[in-house]
């Protein structure tokens, strides 16, 4: 069986350059963290065969790179910092700069052969940037909030406009995500089917559809992990210790903590399933991510299997 050529390109991304390491070559190189210097750069390496992209996931800084080569149908997998940063801890690399973090990068790349991220579609593109906006403003209204409660009363009433202000900016950005989602009829399917799910509210729904597409595509144990729900084994010889989740789409553990607080209250299965856990002595906090878990796996076999849920 004849294997397919694959070169990998590892790419550092920082704010306003990106360093690139091309696989074969000994030295990286710099270059501008624009569409500009993307092209030319694609260009230069159309000769080599089955072009593979690999970047870290940086904040938001790839996505010029990473919307680039999804528009010019070029494979690129964003992979975790932490785990390339283990991955070169492995090898005894403890230096950082960003020439060896790109060398890291297309090692790590030739070793685990990373997954590539698909391209998201236009609608769920609008979606996560709509999410993402939501987020900013929903932590600066907390914000604003906070300062209401222990302001002088001179400023009071700035602070006051502030708020209105910024409740009606998160109304129009929600008015927006439910335009988006009712104008994409497979969103709106999925969103009909998630938000069924008693204790899964309209923003829970938004948040997974945004943040976590693989729902009803992978395993479950897949898509626990993803979410990071996965309880890790930490075992040595006889010790036997707790199992603990880390991990994971933070975005998505946070709304379905919120969610599964609200099903353990009115969604009976929940309920039922998170008293059975409290009732054998275990702590709040275990009760509700395994309620967290429990919610994931139901949405996840709904979706999967495209019905409605009753409970």
């Amino acid at each position: 069986m004849n294997r397919q050529v694959v070169s990998y390109i590892a790419i550092d991304v920082a704010k306003d350059s990106l360093e690139i390491l091309i696989q074969g070559q000994s030295r990286s190189r710099s270059i501008a963290n624009c569409k500009e210097a993307l092209r030319r750069l694609l260009k230069s390496v159309q000769p080599l065969q089955g072009l593979h992209f690999v970047c870290e996931a940086t904040g938001g800084y790839e996505r010029t790179l990473v919307n680039f080569l999804h528009e010019q149908g070029v494979t690129v997998s964003i992979v975790s910092p932490a785990r390339v940063r283990a991955f070169a801890n492995s090898e005894g690399i403890k230096a950082k700069t960003d020439p060896i973090d790109a060398e890291m990068l297309l090692r790590f790349a030739r070793e685990k052969n990373p997954r590539a991220t698909p391209a998201p579609t236009p609608s769920r593109k609008a979606l996560i940037a709509l999410m993402d906006r939501r987020e900013h403003l929903s932590e600066q209204l907390k914000r604003e909030k906070t300062r209401l409660k222990n302001c002088d009363a001179l400023i009071a009433p700035s602070i006051a406009r502030m708020i209105e202000i910024v409740n009606e900016e998160i109304k129009q950005i929600e008015g927006a995500i439910k335009k988006v989602i009712q104008d994409d009829p497979t969103m709106k399917q999925l969103y009909d089917i998630i938000s069924e799910v008693k204790g899964i509210g309209p923003v829970s729904a938004w948040t997974l559809l945004a943040y976590l597409p693989e729902l009803g595509k992978l395993s479950r144990g897949e898509v626990v992990a993803l979410a990071g729900l996965a309880p890790y084994n930490q075992d040595s010889g006889k010790t036997k210790k707790l199992r603990r989740i880390f991990g994971g789409r933070s975005k998505v553990r946070r709304c379905l903590y919120m969610a599964a607080v609200c099903a353990a209250r009115h969604n009976p299965v929940i309920r039922d399933y998170t008293n059975a856990i409290l009732a054998r002595g275990k702590p709040f906090k275990w009760a509700i991510v395994a309620a967290m878990r429990k919610l994931l796996l139901r949405t996840h076999y709904l979706i999967k299997n495209n019905e409605i849920a009753i409970a």
